[in-house]
């Protein structure tokens, strides 16, 4: 990656055990740079935060810039949890509490970013719906919720005055002083774009070709992109799916994630089920794997065989790459491979014995770079105490 994330994976690489919960850490509050077998071609992903004094989950995860990137925790195991923030400058890693701007305590904590003067944060808030909060460069700001009943699912912003939120089975747009909503089409789960005129919303309908008649199905993709001059959303066109006969019960297709790389790569998931609990020998449900090639969808092949296709994807690198969950890479020329990462050594609380996986909540693209950067934790399995440590990782393919 460019230098300042260079530079904390060489801060991480001289790192201990120590650490702490709260102020000023160096080495990311003792984070270590895996090496060894796990750095072969490829590249792995490197640990650049973990507090292994804390218990719980970085929940949300956003890149501004190289050297500046935001995260959102949650500590484990108090009655009443508290979120927090943490932020790397180029130097160290700063945690402090959720930003007065959000005018309260949220749960659910969620970041996205178009640059170092616009952060976004969200959460949910009891009988509220959402607060949210802008970070402007110097200092946050509250944002007004949407004018919509309903917490805040995905939200997506392309610059200050172009921000996108789904909400309350809505669509609400940010100018930079007021949010407009808008009507979806279609039940929309997810939201993303690669820019501000190309933003899309998927999830699924139940009217139209393929719902109903032969086969029963009750819901199909739905895949709704937004038009900027006809102010609205639109459907476009997705392959329907259909259970041989004789069909289950309930049967039905929906999209639940979007990746937009570009205005001629858009990647949709999903599944087709049906009502196991009525049918529990009927056939096997199929994930649905869509990829949009600028005019139409199409049905991606191998979605339930190959070791990156049959898993959902959450980056892109800016260069064909796409990274997929479970720690898959499938570089621009279609190869797949598994992204190793060092365990965590066995001192302090963590033994040798210990069965450790590394799990993410969200990844997200480093600006500027070929990079990702993840927000999860490092969950260690063993006898007497099992621990749950917050962690930040990049990796570079």
């Amino acid at each position: 990656m460019a230098s300042a994330i260079a530079g904390v994976l060489l801060l991480a690489g001289c790192g201990g055990d120590g650490g702490g919960s709260g102020g000023d850490t160096d080495d990311a509050g003792g984070s270590r740079a895996p090496g060894g077998p796990g750095s072969a071609k490829g590249g792995s992903w490197k640990i650049v935060h973990i507090d292994k004094q804390a218990r719980g989950t970085v929940e949300a995860v956003a890149a501004a810039a190289d050297d500046d990137i935001w995260a959102a925790g949650a500590d484990q195991g108090a009655a009443r949890p508290d979120s927090y923030l943490l932020r790397y400058d180029g130097a160290k890693w700063r945690r402090t509490p959720l930003p007065a701007a959000l005018g309260g305590r949220v749960s659910q904590p969620r970041l996205d970013a178009s640059g170092p003067d616009d952060v976004w944060l969200h959460g949910v808030a009891p009988a509220v719906g959402s607060r949210i909060a802008r970070w402007d460069g110097t200092r946050w700001r509250a944002v007004p919720r949407p004018p919509v009943r309903g917490a805040v699912g995905d939200l997506k912003a392309f610059a200050p005055d172009d921000v996108w939120a789904l909400v309350g089975g809505q669509a609400a747009h940010w100018d930079g002083s007021r949010w407009t909503v808008t009507t979806l089409p279609a039940v929309a789960n997810r939201l993303d774009g690669s820019s501000g005129d190309n933003v899309w919303a998927v999830g699924y309908r139940d009217s139209g070709p393929g719902v109903g008649g032969a086969g029963g199905e009750t819901t199909q993709p739905a895949a709704m992109r937004w038009d900027a001059r006809a102010r609205a959303w639109k459907l476009t066109p997705t392959p329907a799916y259909r259970f041989p006969d004789p069909a289950p019960p309930e049967p039905g297709a929906s999209l639940d994630g979007v990746l937009a790389v570009s205005r001629d790569e858009v990647w949709a998931y999903g599944m087709h089920s049906f009502d196991q609990g009525e049918s529990p020998t009927g056939p096997s449900a199929e994930r649905v794997l869509l990829r949009w090639d600028g005019a139409r969808w199409r049905r991606q092949a191998d979605a339930d065989t190959d070791p990156c296709l049959s898993r959902p994807p959450v980056a892109h690198d800016g260069a064909g790459g796409v990274l997929f969950e479970r720690h898959r890479f499938r570089a621009a020329d279609g190869s797949c491979r598994k992204v190793p990462w060092e365990r965590l050594p066995a001192t302090g609380a963590v033994t040798a014995a210990g069965k450790q996986q590394l799990w993410f909540e969200r990844v997200g693209r480093v600006p500027g770079t070929k990079g990702f950067v993840g927000g999860g934790k490092v969950y260690v399995m063993q006898s007497g105490n099992p621990l749950v440590l917050p962690v930040v990782a990049v990796y570079e393919p």
